[in-house]
C-alpha cells in the first residue's frame, strides 16, 4: 500500500497523459463572427472548439487536448489598421505581432500553434501585395519560434506551426463596406504563397478554400455550417505533427 506521500506524487503514466495544447491564433474567423451580422457564433459551434471535441473524441491511447480560442476581429499579421478597429466601434490595435508574443507565453506550455491571418491584410487602404501579405506570415513564424527560448518548456523542440491560408473573399455590399475592394483576386493567390512559404519554414499549411466558403452573406465570414469541416481537416492533420 501507498503512503499518503506517495500516492500525492503523480506517476510518470500520468504525466505522460497531460493535455496536449493548441493556440488557434487567428481573426473575426477564429474569433467566430456570425455573416449575418448577428454577433458570435455559439462556443459550441465555431471552429476552435470543434476541434478540441473531434480530438478529443479521437482520444488515441487515451490523450486529451486543449484548445486556446484566440481571434480578434480585423486582426492582420503586422499592420496598425486604426480603420479596421473602428469598423467594429473599437479603438484597440489590429495588429498580430503585437499580440502574439504575451498570448504565447500566457499559454505555454503549446505544442501547436495555428497562425490563421490574412484575411484582413487584404483590405484596399493597407495596399499590400499577396507577397507583402505573406511575408508577415513569416515574421509570426519566426516569432513563435522565438518564444520558445525564454519561459517554461514542455520538449526539446518549440511548438508546431499550422499555417492557414484565408477563405476566398467575396465581393458583397458589406465586405466593400469594411475595405476588402479588389480583395477576391488577392485572396486566392494567399493558399499557393503559403504553401511555398511553409515548405521554406518546414512548417505544416493547411489551405481552408479546399474545405469551405465564405458566406455570400458578406463575403467574408464562415457561416455555422463551415464550422466543422474547418475543424475536421485541422483534427486529421495535427496528431500527426504534434510531440
Amino acid at each position: 500500500m501507498l503512503s499518503s506521500d506517495q500516492a500525492s506524487i503523480p506517476s510518470l503514466e500520468a504525466e505522460s497523459m497531460e493535455p496536449k495544447s493548441i493556440l488557434c491564433f487567428g481573426d473575426s474567423n477564429t474569433w467566430g463572427m456570425a455573416p449575418d451580422g448577428s454577433g458570435r457564433l455559439p462556443f459550441e459551434t465555431r471552429w476552435p472548439n470543434r476541434l478540441q471535441q473531434i480530438l478529443n473524441q479521437q482520444n488515441p491511447h487515451h490523450q486529451t487536448w486543449t484548445v486556446f480560442e484566440q481571434g480578434l476581429n480585423s486582426r492582420t499579421w503586422v499592420m496598425d489598421d486604426p480603420l479596421g478597429a473602428v469598423n467594429y466601434g473599437g479603438d484597440y490595435s489590429c495588429n498580430g505581432r503585437q499580440d502574439l508574443p504575451m498570448i504565447l507565453h500566457s499559454c505555454k506550455p503549446l505544442h501547436v500553434v495555428i497562425l490563421a491571418l490574412g484575411c484582413n491584410d487584404c483590405k484596399n487602404h493597407l495596399n499590400l501585395s499577396a507577397e507583402e501579405i505573406t511575408s508577415g506570415a513569416k515574421i509570426l513564424i519566426h516569432d513563435v519560434r522565438m518564444s520558445y527560448q525564454c519561459g517554461p518548456r514542455n520538449s526539446n523542440h518549440p511548438p508546431a506551426i499550422v499555417l492557414v491560408s484565408p477563405g476566398v473573399i467575396q465581393t458583397t455590399p458589406q465586405s466593400l463596406a469594411w475595405g476588402f475592394k479588389g480583395a477576391t483576386a488577392k485572396s486566392r493567390l494567399l493558399p499557393s504563397l503559403y504553401r511555398n512559404l511553409a515548405e521554406q519554414e518546414s512548417v505544416c499549411c493547411f489551405d481552408l478554400q479546399t474545405v469551405a466558403e465564405t458566406s455570400p452573406l458578406d463575403g467574408v465570414h464562415f457561416g455555422a455550417d463551415q464550422q466543422d469541416p474547418i475543424a475536421a481537416g485541422l483534427a486529421a492533420l495535427i496528431p500527426t505533427i504534434a510531440s
